[in-house]
């Protein structure tokens, strides 16, 4: 990822950040008529520790990974983070809130709500009997 960004020229990093800062706009656009965004974190359930060892070698995996975050870190907007689910194998699937800019009062209102309405945080998959992949 590193050399990809030293390859680029003046031009196209201008080009990016002008992306960027469009998306930034149609993002806080978005939160003139919401209140909050529910979007998952990624679209399966969590990886194995198998396929973190080799994330390098899988620049798919990763642009999947990245996929439903990235834009928010790319425009600035606060995320939170919640469990709201398990896999099939028991592993925790979580869920991201989106918020306006310097709406983070409000993310920890509503992630403080859900976890008293549920018990999700609470779950944790078992360590023994998990198998390996």
């Amino acid at each position: 990822m590193i050399e990809t960004g030293r390859a680029l020229s003046a031009l196209d990093y201008q080009k990016i950040l002008l992306r960027r800062l469009a998306l930034r706009g149609r993002v806080t656009a978005l939160f003139e008529t919401i209140d909050l965004l529910l979007i998952p974190v990624h679209p399966f359930p969590p990886v194995t520790l198998a396929m973190i060892q080799t994330l390098g070698e899988q620049p798919d995996l990763i642009a999947k990974l990245q996929r439903y975050t990235c834009p928010f870190d790319m425009t600035g907007h606060p995320t939170i983070t919640l469990p709201g689910g398990a896999s099939t194998d028991g592993l925790p699937i979580a869920f991201q809130l989106v918020a306006a800019h310097l709406g983070e009062a409000t993310l920890v209102r509503a992630g403080a709500a859900f976890q008293r309405a549920t018990s999700w945080h609470r779950r944790h998959p078992s360590l023994t009997s998990r198998r390996q992949h």
